[in-house]
């Protein structure tokens, strides 16, 4: 895949979003991806301002600086265009000129555009009220070009859904646990460390606060604060501590290099900040690598990350003694069982490993390309041939994990639009594409059909045959005696699996429990459920689990077929893929509105997807 990163400022330059920049392009190099970052050509901090060279490699990586002109807030730099040809995927990091100025110029390049939020531009009080006009008008507009919205925390999700409610993913920043891991000191220390920019959203004064509290209670209490100069200096951050009272108590080391890092981290069991903003925490997981008690700031970043991993504690650092007092008297504590807190924090870390959050970007991708997957209505339908969907479910089988298989027609994806409980049905399932409406929404939003027409009842049968697995099959659903002749039929045609019990679709509460029952106790492998749509989705997500079956599918009228009660349209007809006219003929009341109805509704709806601009579905992490 060609991968172009697209970032205002690149290294040298060093920062939150220039190492996440770094750290994700470095792991798609090494999975074999050809990636470009295209960044400006001079750093905003530098002194001289000098410009850097215009192209060079660094560690695989091809990094094209552009000139730029006007304010470091808002760089203009017209070029980034000649430098995006030939990309599968153009990642825009952060909300800027960049992000604007790609998107009002999408029919130029038409590259698939996502972006990553990195908090958007709310890191600072500036501007407040025209940012959140600006946010809600014109950010909102120019997102309908961006195929999919990466959010880099909980935080940043719940923002950005306020403004586009679809196509917006969660995945947070990765870290680079290796650079610090486990260097924390092994006996409790009284040693506090902060690393970060010196900027006045990170609240030192706050943290510098707290400290002097604490050390009026224990004296022993030191602050290490590690990080790089921007609009505080060395020399501001002293006057803070003297007029605290603890000069000799804090120590400001600028710049420190990866090594001097470490050598500190092992004089420290703490890590703290008192941050205003973060778009996601990137320090205090790096802190928690190296085995560090976290002591965050009430922030929703923190509190998540506090309340995910169970590790360290939320302090409200606009009241230095009350948080000073809370943390004094949870270290007695902390001190006493300090390996085991230790252990912890080094153990949460781990699953920001950039390779794991390099996966999750890599299926981002193949979704937003559709290669893999395609969002139809916010559900990821599987891009399969047969003997691919025939390969997945027999390994999934092997690897003894049980799902719920859908066939998605453009009837089931009507029912989900307005039904969350069908759609969390769906999104938990394995979902194969059924019909010509949902191969015509492929190719709206995709530009490419689907490979095979994969529906239920032609599936089901032919994978029975050519599985290498032995199933023993329950057939649950249709009109009492229906069950009974689908299942003879089938089995005659795939006469390796077993029977292992029968019963019709037409149950109450009560039966449920009693038949969920029957079933486990059959010791079915696979589970056919023909409930009519959507309640047999429904009643795989609900009971699935119960009945102890590997797999459950969802397979609409394949009884009434199998069975001879409705009769299966001549091949030809379905060849011209005319089989839901065929149908509508012999059930015109049942499936007239479904058709001639539903049918332009979810060509509308897939319209609307299509000018909004989603091509990924919305995810939460764990």
């Amino acid at each position: 895949m060609q991968i172009t990163h697209v970032v205002r400022q690149f290294h040298p330059a060093v920062g939150g979003m220039e190492n996440v920049v770094w750290e994700l392009a470095s792991a798609q190099v090494a999975n074999g991806h050809n990636v470009r970052v295209v960044t400006l050509n001079r750093l905003f901090k530098s002194p001289d301002s000098k410009r850097l060279p215009s192209r060079e490699t660094l560690a695989g990586i091809d990094v094209v600086r552009i000139p730029f002109f006007g304010s470091t807030r808002y760089p203009l730099a017209w070029s980034v265009l000649k430098f995006i040809r030939g990309a599968d995927i153009v990642h825009v990091h952060g909300v800027d000129f960049f992000f604007d100025y790609l998107a009002w110029t999408w029919p130029l390049h038409r590259r698939r555009l996502v972006v990553s939020t990195h908090g958007g531009y709310f890191h600072t009080p500036f501007a407040s009220s025209f940012k959140k006009f600006y946010f809600a008008t014109m950010t909102r507009l120019l997102l309908s070009r961006y195929a999919g919205v990466a959010s880099v925390s909980t935080a940043d999700q719940r923002l950005f859904k306020t403004i586009r409610n679809r196509g917006v993913a969660l995945i947070e920043n990765g870290v680079s646990i290796a650079r610090f891991a486990e260097t924390s000191s092994h006996t409790p220390s009284k040693t506090i460390v902060s690393l970060g920019r010196f900027s006045r959203n990170k609240r030192l004064d706050r943290l510098i606060d707290f400290v002097a509290a604490l050390s009026r209670r224990d004296p022993g209490w030191t602050l290490k604060i590690l990080g790089r100069p921007s609009d505080l200096t060395v020399a501001d951050l002293q006057k803070l501590a003297t007029s605290a009272g603890v000069r000799d108590a804090v120590e400001i080391v600028p710049l420190p290099s990866e090594r001097h890092i470490c050598e500190i981290f092992g004089q420290c069991s703490v890590i703290a900040s008192a941050s205003s903003y973060e778009g996601f925490g990137l320090t205090a997981v790096e802190g928690m690598s190296a085995g560090l008690f976290p002591v965050l700031n009430e922030i929703p970043p923190f509190r998540h990350l506090v309340e995910r991993h169970r590790i360290g504690m939320i302090v409200d650092f606009s009241d230095p003694e009350a948080a000073a007092s809370r943390f004094f008297a949870r270290w007695r504590d902390i001190a006493m069982d300090y390996e085991s807190h230790r252990r912890r924090a080094i153990d949460a870390s781990a699953r920001y490993d950039w390779a794991g959050v390099s996966r999750q970007y890599e299926s981002f991708y193949n979704s937003v390309i559709g290669r893999k997957v395609r969002s139809i209505l916010d559900v990821g339908v599987g891009v399969s041939t047969f003997n691919d969907a025939a390969k997945l479910l027999d390994k999934r089988f092997e690897e003894g994990k049980p799902a719920a298989v859908v066939f998605a027609s453009a009837h089931t994806l009507n029912t989900t639009f307005d039904n969350h409980e069908v759609r969390t049905a769906l999104r938990k399932s394995i979902v194969f594409n059924d019909g010509v409406g949902v191969d015509i929404a492929s190719r709206l939003l995709f530009g490419k059909w689907f490979p095979e027409n994969l529906n239920g009842t032609d599936f089901v049968p032919d994978y029975l045959r050519h599985t290498r697995h032995r199933y023993r099959i329950f057939f649950l659903g249709a009109r009492p005696g229906i069950a009974e002749r689908a299942a003879a039929r089938l089995l005659k045609a795939a006469p390796r699996h077993e029977l292992a019990g029968c019963t019709h679709g037409y149950l109450g509460e009560r039966d449920t429990v009693t038949i969920t029952s029957r079933i486990r106790e059959s010791r079915a492998d696979l589970l056919l459920v023909a409930m009519g749509n959507p309640g047999q989705e429904l009643w795989l997500m609900n009971h699935l689990a119960e009945t102890g079956c590997h797999f459950g599918f969802a397979v609409g009228g394949l009884f009434d077929f199998m069975a001879g009660a409705v009769p299966r349209a001549p091949q030809w007809v379905r060849t011209l893929r005319m089989e839901w006219f065929y149908r509508v003929v012999q059930e015109p009341r049942r499936l007239w509105a479904r058709y001639f109805i539903g049918m332009p509704l979810f060509l509308l709806r897939v319209g609307r997807q299509w000018l909004s601009g989603p091509r990924v579905p919305n995810t939460v992490s764990e």
